[in-house]
């Protein structure tokens, strides 16, 4: 008897192992025939520099693209919502090897998707419906875990980010301007903090040591307000104390809880990239650069000396780059719209993520900073 039950049982966990790679094997071909990559490998060359170019896939028009991360083999990871696949889509790979999964086999079209990484496990979160879901794949395989939402709120940010305890965090705002925190824990969200101070339509928290730091933006004035938690306390926030002012568009580079920059484009002026320094217990504001045309888009990076680096899309769909306090112009890639993210890589690549607008086409290009420096 007891024989056979283990016989049983062996065969269960066959046959389900079975239809599961069956399955994935089925959605990746919807992948390839649905959304195919191209898989050209580009060289752009221009007079300094050469850049290596793949596209990661073919689509109707600009996705949301999530946070950029490189992990210390140098491999890409981010995600993306699909929209000929109608489903948030993970990638990762480096030097024209990538490869994509679809992370929710219930196609239907979100918008806001945000990805995280921890001790090789790959933690996404994404939106659709009136529901937040997370997926990770702890286990080898990714796994979805739903968060449904009260009073069908509309979701206009979302923010992952693993704490220092390694527990996936979710920082999201509703469409009243209500920002709210959940941590997932055992399989379950557990909503800790709702605030409810000022009417906020975006935030960039980060995982700090011994807690978080929130950098929100508030929609009306376009002020930026800087809140802090620690382990086993309340979340603090200086609402009295805007670190920027009048601001639409912006980014967060940050090093410490003491140290920090915050780039960003005024309401009144989107021809001028902005930043405030936090060093130390001082503030510095300056300007990044000034542009003939209006910026529509932008992203920064700490470079390798710790210095701020700024990429950014002009209203003509051409994009640059700001680093070591000049401006590279790469219209060599084409023009692009939608949203733009940069990180730096080991030394000395670093890469960006876009989407060109031309070929229709999801890119992604490493850069070889070593090429800028032969200039100096």
């Amino acid at each position: 008897m007891l024989k056979n039950l283990k016989r049983n049982s062996a065969l269960i966990v066959i046959i389900i192992i079975s239809i599961y790679l069956s399955l994935n094997a089925q959605y990746q071909k919807e992948i390839i025939k649905d959304a195919p990559p191209i898989t050209g490998h580009y060289v752009r060359m221009s007079g300094f520099e050469s850049l290596s170019t793949w596209s990661i896939a073919s689509l109707r028009e600009e996705p949301y693209i999530s946070g950029l991360f490189i992990d210390s083999c140098n491999n890409v990871h981010f995600s993306y919502y699909d929209n000929l696949l109608n489903t948030a889509v993970y990638v990762t790979g480096k030097d024209g090897k990538f490869s994509r999964t679809i992370l929710d086999n219930n196609r239907e079209l979100g918008s806001l998707i945000t990805t995280a990484l921890n001790n090789s496990h790959v933690h996404v979160s994404y939106n659709k419906a009136n529901k937040i879901l997370y997926v990770n794949n702890n286990s080898g395989t990714f796994n979805n875990y739903t968060m449904d939402l009260r009073q069908n709120r509309k979701i206009i940010d979302l923010k992952l980010v693993m704490s220092a305890f390694n527990y996936p965090t979710l920082f999201f705002i509703d469409d009243r301007g209500i920002l709210s925190v959940s941590r997932f824990y055992r399989d379950n969200f557990f909503s800790d903090f709702v605030y409810t101070n000022k009417i906020v339509d975006s935030v960039y928290p980060i995982a700090e040591k011994d807690g978080y730091a929130l950098y929100i933006h508030e929609y009306e004035t376009g002020n930026i307000f800087y809140g802090s938690r620690k382990t086993n306390t309340a979340f603090k926030f200086f609402d009295d104390r805007a670190i920027v002012t009048n601001s639409s568009i912006y980014s967060v580079n940050y090093e410490e809880h003491n140290r920090f920059n915050i780039i960003y484009i005024t309401k009144d002026n989107h021809k001028t990239i902005n930043y405030t320094r936090f060093y130390d217990g001082v503030f510095t504001n300056d300007i990044i650069v000034s542009e003939d045309e209006n910026i529509i888009s932008l992203d920064s990076d700490l470079d390798y000396a710790s210095q701020t680096m700024v990429l950014y899309t002009r209203e003509n769909g051409n994009k640059y780059l700001f680093i070591d306090n000049r401006i590279i112009d790469l219209s060599v890639l084409g023009t692009s719209i939608g949203n733009v993210r940069l990180k730096s890589a080991q030394y000395p690549y670093f890469y960006i993520l876009y989407y060109n607008d031309v070929f229709d086409e999801l890119r992604i290009t490493k850069l070889n900073i070593s090429d800028i420096e032969k200039l100096k």
